[in-house]
């Protein structure tokens, strides 16, 4: 991953690509949440392979994108004709193809200053609730992650429960409910996190649309839910 979908985390792609590549590996990076939010060149990162995804960017769902350094040999996905250069045949769906290209374009040029603009928003709502809610804590790097993601753990209470709670806005635990009983997020439990405060987890991210008094809005809610749970009280 070039950066993580549940923390945002960025990940040293260079450097472990210099490793692999020293023992003669090759390396393929999933940029599909990084790509549109901060800079990725491939020459930079030094990877034989990348993929995205269209939707990410805004762009139709169903249509990605696959980079392939010169010079790396891909065996077809499918057998059958010709298209895609061999790898994969079929008609391509050139609507969506065009759609990702000029969300693509319209991410490289807007990529400064919407990185700016949502850091600030994504930092607002984390001060926010770490004013009101004691023993908040962020999961991840402080600094390198996505300008657009902020995942934290709320004491006391599991993320399902706070956002059961919170019906106004539109967010995840990262963690997955199996057989009626709530599993902690595998990516948390592999940074060392104990699994009772994993539980806590919520992943909040936000978008292209994204205002001030929506970040504002949403921390209110949140903090509201959470005195609730915890004390029985929204005050």
């Amino acid at each position: 991953m070039h950066a993580n979908n549940e923390t945002g985390v960025l990940q040293p792609v260079t450097e472990l690509a210099k490793l692999a590549h020293a023992v003669g590996a090759m390396v393929h990076t999933d940029a599909a949440q990084a790509l549109g939010k901060v800079s990725v060149r491939v020459r930079d990162l030094d990877v034989d392979l990348l993929s995205m995804a269209g939707h990410k960017r805004y762009a139709p769902k169903g249509v990605g994108a696959l980079y392939v350094k010169r010079g790396t040999s891909l065996v077809p996905f499918a057998l059958g004709a010709s298209h895609e250069r061999g790898l994969r045949p079929g008609t391509e769906n050139v609507a969506a193809i065009v759609g990702l290209g000029l969300a693509c374009e319209v991410a490289s040029r807007e990529l400064t200053e919407s990185a700016v603009r949502l850091q600030g928003l994504r930092d607002l709502l984390w001060n926010r609730l770490s004013e009101a809610i004691p023993k908040l804590a962020i999961n991840g790097h402080s600094a390198l992650r996505l300008p657009n993601t902020l995942n934290v753990r709320f004491h006391q209470v599991t993320g399902n429960a706070l956002l059961e709670d919170t019906p106004e806005i539109a967010a995840s635990t990262g963690s997955a409910c199996h057989e009626g009983y709530e599993r902690p997020s595998t990516v948390l439990l592999a940074m060392g996190i104990d699994p009772i405060e994993a539980l806590g987890s919520v992943r909040l991210t936000l978008g292209r649309t994204t205002t001030e008094p929506e970040v504002e809005r949403a921390a209110e809610v949140l903090i509201r839910s959470w005195r609730r749970l915890v004390h029985g009280s929204s005050r």
